[in-house]
């Protein structure tokens, strides 16, 4: 009975992990800034953002100028250049596979096409494009596309970071960030039977 109840109790934070979005403010709507129907401009550092730290050149704050996918607000994360960005830091367990979705759509009031954004955690990165043109984006319908990254964690925290590499002023758009835990690699499923085989012997003891 009691190692039933240790796998039971095991299988439920694997579930609640698996379920629970690990990023504070992934749409962006909290926030001390109020872009209006215009933008802000925020330069590396800034932590305007609730939850979230700009890094490189910055970003540009969206209000109701381009129509987020979720919520008001939306960025570009191109500011004056490529190379800005936006990252946030949360916890992880080593070994456990983590989800990233996220939605791109582009600031199509200028060149070039496609957009293209980097994602980065744990070491690894990858890269994504929207063409805008192709999309028929427009301020009202930027034809929002679901992407979708997963990485594995190296360390008790993670740090997810979304840079902008396309050339120019006008760069990708980002919104509606969510990260969640997959599923322990085998290892990692190995250590929660390990443990609660460790714990029904000692009770039987």
């Amino acid at each position: 009975m009691n190692k039933v109840r240790i796998t039971l109790a095991c299988t439920a934070v694997l579930t609640g992990a698996a379920n629970a979005n690990l990023i504070v403010n992934g749409s962006f709507e909290q926030s001390s800034l109020n872009p209006g129907g215009a933008w802000s401009v925020l330069g590396g550092g800034d932590t305007s953002i609730d939850g979230w730290t700009t890094v490189g050149g910055g970003i540009d704050y969206f209000g109701t100028i381009i129509t987020a996918s979720e919520g008001i607000h939306s960025i570009d994360l191109n500011n004056v250049s490529a190379g800005g960005g936006i990252a946030q830091t949360f916890a992880t367990t080593v070994g456990w596979i983590y989800t990233v979705e996220f939605d791109m759509s582009a600031n199509m009031y200028g060149g070039p096409t496609p957009k293209v954004l980097r994602v980065h955690a744990a070491g690894d990165a990858e890269d994504f494009e929207f063409d805008y043109v192709a999309a028929g984006a427009t301020a009202a319908d930027p034809a929002w596309e679901r992407m979708t990254w997963s990485f594995t964690a190296t360390g008790s925290s993670t740090n997810l970071w979304f840079e902008g590499i396309s050339g120019g002023v006008y760069g990708a758009a980002l919104d509606n960030v969510v990260v969640t835990g997959v599923a322990p690699t085998p290892g990692t499923l190995a250590g929660f039977g390990a443990l609660g085989l460790l714990v029904s012997r000692r009770r039987r003891g």
